[in-house]
């Protein structure tokens, strides 16, 4: 008995005391564990970098379309309700549109925003340390601002409107129109030729028709597209077009045909705006360019005339 004790007593001992094994790695495994990690962090990297890259990207670009959709609504709603602010004096037309502020890059005109005091004075640009080029400033600022009717002053109560302090109510950033050499603005006239036996209506654009016999021939045949863009001279031609058609507004002899030849301003009836965006235009990160290419009409052929009710 006592020597099966012992025996037990022995094997307690011997399990109760365990090898203790080597703690850490190998340098064969250590460099197997860094290898493996390098590896991992090289394939990951890129993955990542793609990742952000693309997602600002894709921001940049919503950031330009968003830009535009003022333009594309509150803008065009304008120039649909163009409105002259007062009625003809002497024969000389109050045009809706206004003499001598009429260019591919710049247009100041009245609209009716539903005030009882009068039109509220329009005046939507883009920033150009040129105007005669007919161009906006590469990465520059589109703008367009409201002056609301001083209560009145506008007719019949008053003898002329006049407009309180301006307001910016769209701003658009990063107008890249340059990159192709596209006008901002064109304007297309609505021309009334009346006869003994009928009457008919043209619609020549400003640059590219005959207009009270000046023939302008600023746009080739080709459509300007971002792989052909205008040559600068287009822009420049429209801007020749433009401010030498609508620098006066004068009374109509009475022998015309044309009831409003002498006044082009108020025969304006469409406006085509081509206003194209690209906040970051270079590096990894650049968005698309966006566009707003439109033609707005005004509502009917005689809507923008002088109308008491918001006048």
């Amino acid at each position: 008995m006592r020597a099966i004790g012992n025996l037990f007593c022995c094997v307690r001992r011997g399990l109760g005391r365990r090898p203790r094994g080597e703690e850490g790695l190998t340098l064969v495994e250590l460099m197997v564990a860094v290898v493996t990690l390098l590896t991992l962090f090289m394939m990951t990297v890129p993955i990542v970098d793609t990742l952000f890259s693309t997602v600002a990207r894709v921001n940049n670009t919503y950031i330009n379309v968003n830009q535009l959709l003022p333009i594309s609504t509150n803008l065009q709603r304008f120039i649909r309700s163009a409105v002259e602010p007062g009625p003809t004096t002497g024969g000389v037309p109050d045009p809706a549109f206004v003499t001598g502020s009429i260019s591919p890059t710049s247009v100041t005109f009245y609209t009716n925003i539903g005030d009882p005091s009068g039109p509220a004075r329009i005046v939507a640009s883009c920033a150009s340390s040129q105007p005669s080029s007919g161009l906006c400033d590469a990465g520059g600022v589109f703008s367009v601002t409201e002056a609301t009717a001083n209560a009145g002053t506008c007719p019949p109560a008053g003898s002329g409107c006049t407009w309180g302090t301006p307001r910016t109510l769209i701003t658009v950033d990063g107008v890249s129109n340059a990159l192709d050499n596209q006008p901002l603005f064109e304007y297309t006239l609505l021309v009334e030729d009346a006869t003994s036996t009928a009457t008919t209506y043209t619609t020549p654009m400003v640059g590219n028709a005959t207009i009270n016999g000046t023939t302008y021939s600023c746009l080739p045949s080709s459509p300007n597209t971002p792989s052909t863009p205008y040559q600068p001279t287009v822009a420049s031609c429209l801007y020749g077009a433009d401010t030498n058609t609508f620098a006066t507004c004068t009374s109509t002899p009475n022998s015309s045909s044309d009831p409003l030849a002498d006044c082009p301003p108020a025969e304006i009836y469409a406006v085509t705006i081509d206003l194209q965006v690209n906040g970051v235009s270079s590096g990894r990160t650049a968005g698309g360019q966006s566009e707003d290419d439109t033609t707005v009409y005004l509502l009917s052929p005689t809507s923008s005339q002088y109308q008491a009710m918001v006048g």
